[in-house]
């Protein structure tokens, strides 16, 4: 990749975060240290305007991962991976409002995450 894709990863559970974090950098993408609320999230997007955002629907905090998914994509336009182990529906039509670019099912695995960043990245 001639220039790195900067992800920010929003996930609360901080295992998951780092070996999410390192399997990224180890083919090739830049990834800004993650964070573990909606809040954090929202305000580092802004700081360093990455160029994907991958968010745990529940996160830690006040705001969760579709309501930082909302601010983000109203103010920042930022495309959104969601990540959950939640299946019920009323959360799935509530992150597809979103319009993400896909939502993956917790364990995310990198041989699934990385055609999707990737599909995105060469169509632009």
């Amino acid at each position: 990749m001639e220039n790195k894709v900067k992800i920010l990863i929003a996930e609360d559970e901080v295992i998951i975060a780092q070996c999410l974090k390192l399997e990224l950098e180890d083919i090739g993408y830049e990834v800004f240290d993650y964070v573990t609320t909606g809040e954090e999230a929202f305000k580092i997007t802004q700081e360093k305007k990455p160029d994907i955002v991958l968010l745990d629907i529940s996160l830690s905090g006040e705001v969760d991962g579709i309501d930082a998914a909302i601010r983000i994509k109203e103010n920042l336009n930022i495309p959104i991976v969601f990540m959950t182990g939640y299946t019920e529906s009323g959360i799935f039509e509530r992150a597809q409002k979103v319009k993400p670019l896909a939502f993956l099912e917790k364990p995310v695995e990198i041989h699934t995450l990385k055609p999707v960043i990737d599909s995105y990245f060469r169509d632009k």
